[in-house]
């Protein structure tokens, strides 16, 4: 074990012992084993670690370090314990529900070795079951290998040039620390082939989906990096293509329907393009990007893939359009 790489995995859970149990034999039965597993628990009813968890951790000779919250601990922020209890040269990231296949931790690290890298990141499949989860992970994610935190795998540094996570928001931190990593320049590659397998949409529903997005997205709420280009569509192109569709035949032709630039009907057009552009784009262009095959989005699937992405989106624009409560 002295002449192998050294690697903590660190692991936030808010969930039942049985997934936590789960995830930590998947971890445990590695062909390259870490060093140790740190969970940072905020479910638990106790503060002691569940003794199977412990015992399987103890027969497969990887240290167990448990960390008990009684407060809910925000991901960003179990992580950041993690960190900060970690001895290792080597940070991994796995989540509960994201279980990794057993060559993860060795196959990601030859290529940050071969890479000569800083990192690599999470390449995560989305694993659904229903018809309903299916629809939800075409809209969202598609069936291509995703980059992702967890299933990541760094170098200790990496955390002293970028910094740690944002800790006082539920979700969107681990998108923002990555996009940070970019903009700093550190050298960090993203495998082709998947290596995590994403069981959370398993069992979802519209009610459970819809509670997942509002709380999401209000909890990101002030991170800058989700909506940029949803606001100028929406708050500067699609009123400019309005406006001028309906004027144009004002503008420019005077409204004289002989002239060349007359253009009958131009405001029905401007009023139905915005919906037709979105439509197009949330049910076959981005659906495509993600591997989602034209036959699966034809005759009608895109129509119902577009509306799933549309009530997503007006979860988003209300969640957004109420201002954060500030508390002195």
């Amino acid at each position: 074990m002295m002449n192998l790489p050294q690697i903590s995995v660190i692991i936030p859970s808010n969930h039942s012992h049985a997934d936590l149990l789960k995830i930590a034999k998947a971890v445990c039965c590695q062909t390259l084993k870490p060093n140790e597993i740190i969970i940072i628990d905020s479910f638990a009813d106790s503060s002691f670690c569940p003794a199977d968890i412990a015992g399987f951790c103890s027969i497969n000779g990887v240290n167990l370090i448990y960390e008990y919250r009684r407060k809910l601990a925000f991901p960003g922020q179990a992580r950041n314990i993690g960190l900060a209890l970690a001895k290792t040269k080597f940070i991994a990231f796995i989540d509960v529900q994201t279980i990794p296949r057993p060559d993860w931790l060795e196959v990601s690290l030859k290529a940050l070795s071969k890479n000569n890298v800083a990192g690599v990141f999470g390449s995560t499949n989305f694993n659904a079951e229903t018809w309903l989860e299916r629809l939800i992970r075409d809209a969202f994610f598609g069936v291509l290998p995703r980059k992702t935190l967890p299933g990541s795998i760094f170098k200790r540094e990496v955390f002293t040039k970028a910094g740690h996570f944002i800790d006082w928001v539920r979700a969107g931190e681990d998108t923002e620390w990555m996009l940070r990593l970019e903009l700093l320049k550190i050298p960090v590659v993203s495998l082709p082939e998947a290596l995590v397998d994403y069981e959370g949409l398993i069992g979802m529903t519209i009610n459970s989906i819809l509670k997942k997005w509002h709380r999401n997205y209000s909890a990101s709420h002030e991170l800058p990096h989700l909506f940029p280009q949803k606001l100028f569509l929406w708050m500067v192109l699609y009123p400019l293509i309005i406006f001028v569709g309906f004027n144009w035949n004002y503008l420019f032709a005077n409204w004289h329907e002989d002239s060349p630039l007359y253009i009958a009907h131009i405001t029905k057009m401007a009023a139905i393009f915005p919906i037709l552009t979105y439509l197009i784009t949330r049910g076959i262009i981005l659906p495509l990007r993600r591997g989602i095959r034209l036959s699966n989005l034809l005759p009608m699937r895109f129509f119902l893939i577009a509306a799933v992405c549309f009530v997503a989106d007006a979860v988003k624009a209300f969640v957004f359009s109420i201002p954060k409560r500030k508390f002195v």
